[in-house]
């Protein structure tokens, strides 16, 4: 800090001090990157959301400019969800663990938006589950209001959602479990007012990857859940 107090040597002195540790401000992380249209690139104004997966409360809302351009920063040692929602679109899910990450640094996240289209789909990327089990865990929440708060704003949509699972173990075992934790999403939709006739869900078991299973990345993005418009 810099002052001219009267015991100092004249005009505006420089000072430095060692902050407590207990109110020294969180390391942090810069995201940016550009909301847009994912069938014509165009870029969209939107509203972003970060909420802590351990908790409901959001930590960061921001709205892009008119091109769909956002900065955020955010501390780390935490887990986010992060959601972007526009009208007319499927929501944007995606999972930050920003306890993993390294301080200072800027992460550059470029976010498509799925128009709400007969066939449109998207991965719930906050839904989650304990391995081999089909309980929804308490985190699963945030993600699982919006999509409750997507339904209600278009009354009209009728929806299925799928389990999907890598390729390790029995086909009939993960059959089954990809069926039954789909069956746990839209139990909750329901219990949460929408009306069961909007809601189907179905399990594919390993049928249907999207990465390779020989790795445990691919594994990971294997094992995910996904919500697909059946008619609006």
């Amino acid at each position: 800090m810099a002052s001219d107090r009267s015991d100092s040597h004249g005009n505006l002195d420089l000072y430095t001090f060692e902050l407590r540790s207990d109110i020294r401000p969180s390391r942090t992380v810069w995201i940016k990157g550009k909301v847009y249209d994912k069938k014509t690139g165009k870029g969209l104004p939107s509203a972003v959301e970060l909420t802590e997966l351990s908790g409901k409360e959001i930590s960061s809302k921001v709205q892009t400019d008119e091109n769909g351009n956002y900065l955020i920063t955010l501390p780390i040692g935490k887990d986010y969800a992060f959601n972007v929602n526009r009208k007319g679109y499927l929501f944007y899910s995606a999972n930050f663990p920003m306890s993993q990450k390294s301080p200072d640094i800027t992460y550059n996240v470029d976010i498509p938006l799925q128009p709400i289209e007969l066939n449109a789909s998207i991965v719930l990327k906050n839904i989650f589950f304990d391995s081999k089990m089909f309980e929804l865990k308490t985190e699963s929440t945030t993600e699982l209001d919006k999509v409750v708060q997507l339904l209600k704003d278009n009354p009209t949509l009728k929806i299925e959602i799928s389990g999907h699972t890598d390729n390790i173990g029995k086909a009939t075992d993960n059959l089954q479990l990809s069926e039954k934790r789909a069956q746990s999403v839209v139990k909750y939709l329901a219990l949460k007012g929408i009306a069961p006739e909007r809601l189907s869900s179905k399990g594919y078991g390993a049928n249907q990857p999207v990465a390779p299973n020989t790795t445990e990345e691919g594994r990971s993005q294997n094992r995910r859940t996904e919500l697909k418009i059946l008619s609006r």
